[in-house]
Parts: C-alpha cells; sequence; structure tokens
C-alpha cells in the first residue's frame, strides 16, 4: 500500500521544508518586505484635536451678558432677584440664534470650499452702558488663498443667513408687541430700517399718535437688521469689504477710503 505520492508528482511537504537546516552561526532569516505598502493607520492619540474651550467659554458668557440684557430691559433686577434672569430668555436667545447663524453661514461656506476656519468667537460685553450685552463675534480663517467666488461666497453667507433669522425674528416679535399712545411709549425711539417698516405695515396697523412698545425678539431682530447693514458696508474687513474685494480686486482700496468720506 502506498501512502506517497506517485512517481513524478510533487511531494506536498516539498515547500514546507527547509532546504538545509541553520546552524548556529548562521544568521537568522530576513522577512521578504510587502510588495506594496498601502496607507498606514494613525493612531487616534497621535492627532492633536483643537480645542474648542475658549469658544464655550465665550459662548456662555455671551449667553449671560445678553440675558442679564433682556432682564434689565424688562425693568427687572437679577442682582436683587435673580430669578428675574429668566425675563431676559426672548431677548438672549433670539439675538444669540442671529449671531450663531450669521457666523455659521461664514463657518459651513468656508469648510465647503476646504478653506480652514475656526469656530465662531462670542464677545461679551457688560450689559451697561452696551445695552445689548455683547460686542458680537466672529471667525477666524486660517488661509487667505481662496479664489474669488470662495471669498465672495464666503463674505456674503454670514449676512444673508443672519438675515433671514432677522426677518423671522422681528415679524414674530411684532406680533408680540404693543400698541401704545405715543405719551404713554417709553425706552429709546428707534429708528426703523426699509424692511422693519414693510414687515409691521404688513402685519399692524398703527393708528395716529400711537406707537409700537417693542416686545423683545422684535428688538433682537432689528439689532439683527442693524448689525447686518453694518456688516454689509463695504470698508477693510467687513462682510462687504471681502465681497468688494471679490468683485473689484486692487480697487477696494480705493472703495474703502471713498466710503469712509461718504459716511462722514
Amino acid at each position: 500500500m502506498n501512502y506517497g505520492p506517485a512517481p513524478g508528482e510533487e511531494k506536498p511537504w516539498a515547500s514546507d521544508r527547509p532546504s538545509r537546516i541553520r546552524g548556529p552561526f548562521d544568521p537568522a532569516p530576513q522577512e521578504a518586505p510587502p510588495a506594496e505598502l498601502g496607507p498606514q493607520p494613525v493612531h487616534p492619540q497621535s492627532i492633536k484635536r483643537p480645542s474648542h474651550r475658549l469658544h464655550l467659554i465665550l459662548f456662555v458668557a455671551t449667553i449671560l451678558t445678553t440675558l442679564l440684557a433682556g432682564a434689565l430691559m424688562r425693568g427687572a433686577n437679577p442682582l436683587q432677584d435673580p430669578g428675574s434672569l429668566a425675563l431676559g430668555i426672548p431677548f438672549s436667545f433670539t439675538l444669540m440664534a442671529i449671531l450663531l447663524t450669521h457666523e455659521m453661514g461664514h463657518y459651513l461656506t468656508a469648510r465647503w470650499y476646504g478653506v480652514p476656519a475656526s469656530l465662531p468667537y462670542f464677545i461679551p460685553a457688560p450689559p451697561i452702558p452696551f445695552i445689548i450685552g455683547t460686542f458680537g463675534a466672529f471667525i477666524r480663517m486660517e488661509s487667505s488663498v481662496m479664489t474669488r467666488k470662495a471669498t465672495l461666497e464666503i463674505g456674503a453667507a454670514g449676512p444673508l443667513a443672519g438675515f433671514v433669522v432677522a426677518v423671522i425674528a422681528v415679524a414674530v416679535g411684532l406680533q408680540l408687541s404693543e400698541i401704545v399712545p405715543v405719551i404713554n411709549a417709553q425706552g429709546v425711539r428707534l429708528g426703523s430700517p426699509l424692511v422693519f417698516i414693510w414687515i409691521s405695515d404688513y402685519l399692524m396697523v398703527v393708528p395716529e399718535g400711537h406707537d409700537v412698545l417693542l416686545h423683545p425678539v422684535a428688538f433682537a431682530g432689528w439689532i439683527g437688521l442693524f448689525v447686518t447693514a453694518l456688516n454689509l458696508i463695504p470698508i477693510g474687513q467687513l462682510d462687504g469689504g471681502h465681497v468688494v474685494f471679490a468683485l473689484f480686486g486692487r480697487h477696494h482700496r480705493r472703495i474703502s477710503i471713498a466710503m469712509v468720506v461718504v459716511l462722514a
């Protein structure tokens, strides 16, 4: 009975058997390098992740200062009655939503074009004398090499996004506002942007000798329109300045100087 291979067939164990027995003084066998090295995995701990602690601290601080500002507008004194701080929620949350939407418009558009950008930095401000409790917000872009199209859309995305939320806030806030006789109206008298006038004329009828006592939501919307207008001024590093730079290139400086003269 034959247990081996037939004559002429390869022995199944021949490829597994070493050609000779390695002696004690022979060098150790070297492993053959792989034919092609693919992408090597990166250990998660070796990736340096950006810290968002400062962004979070400034965001929370700005919520607190705008809450305090909103409560003071309603006649509350949170220093004597901490629970009255909740009266500032309508103003604070509406204004923060407008500012956050504005900055995220810049941020998401920058990321769409592959431009490194930071999360928004919110700037808190004391409610007295700065009655709204904030100086706004900004993002920091870490690359200046952008196409004209990217510069234009990144600069315009913030005002467009914030403007939409501001218009919604004005429309909702006017529904909550009161119409009072002018002799009983108290507070700061505000100018009215054209968009504000159009929305108020559509939503409410103000009799002669009366005025609108704005709800905090409507006031936050008014501030959103005001901030959008300021940002669209075609000067320097404002959003309008970026848009003008994308459209007119080297004429940007002349336009900025001319706008300063016009404003003066």
